[in-house]
């Protein structure tokens, strides 16, 4: 399903679990990462490599990418072995650490000043799960609340605040349920007055869940 995503400039924030109050450069509450690796186009049809560059295990293999459009221009579609498939922008390098509750990706564009986090979220639902990031999100130097969005699955909340490695950073925290019925977060993040609606838009509307074929009506 395609979701209409209305957002602001980007900016990196947390989840519930996947930050801490004091962490207020939005960095996962995480282990050591794994290597950073640099994201390459899959083609619809294409057998995807399953080899595991984020040294993580889970590989898979027949992803839903086969029967999925292929990535708009200017984009790459990240076949993940967490076990979904996702567009980002071309030349973007993934990262995977580990999170209190699940593994957190995140994709960063080249300089570092512009990232997409995503990871699944382990409340009960995407508005719990929403609710619950705002109140950390709260405690952030210098927050500032910008705007809240909602839709049949999913909500978002925008908001500024300073992180300590950033600097003003600006977050749109985007927070859906897939097409397998679970619910996830992406996260786009940027300096003020750098537009990430493109970015987070192709992401999540681009977003399936290994085994299914997203371009179905539901």
């Amino acid at each position: 399903m395609i979701v209409a995503v209305a957002v602001l400039a980007g900016g990196v924030g947390g989840g519930l679990w996947a930050l801490t109050r004091d962490d207020s450069a939005g960095h996962p509450n995480a282990g050591p990462s794994a290597p950073s690796v640099t994201v390459t186009a899959t083609q619809p049809g294409a057998s995807p490599d399953t080899s595991n560059a984020s040294g993580s295990e889970g590989a898979y293999a027949d992803p839903a990418v086969t029967t999925a459009p292929a990535p708009s221009p200017g984009y790459s579609r990240s076949v993940d072995p967490l076990g979904y498939t996702v567009d980002v922008p071309d030349g973007w390098a993934r990262e995977e650490t580990q999170g209190k509750l699940a593994p957190v990706v995140t994709y960063t564009a080249p300089g570092g000043n512009r990232r997409l986090m995503v990871f699944e979220v382990k409340e009960s639902s995407v508005t719990e799960s929403s609710s619950q990031a705002e109140g950390i999100a709260e405690g952030f130097r210098g927050y500032q609340y910008l705007d809240r969005q909602t839709g049949t699955d999913w909500t978002e909340f925008s908001y500024r605040y300073d992180s300590r490695q950033y600097g003003a950073t600006q977050t749109v925290d985007h927070r859906f349920q897939a097409a397998d019925g679970t619910p996830y977060a992406i996260i786009a993040s940027g300096p003020p007055g750098t537009d990430m609606t493109e970015q987070l838009t192709t992401a999540v509307n681009s977003f399936c869940p290994t085994g299914f074929d997203c371009t179905s009506p539901t």
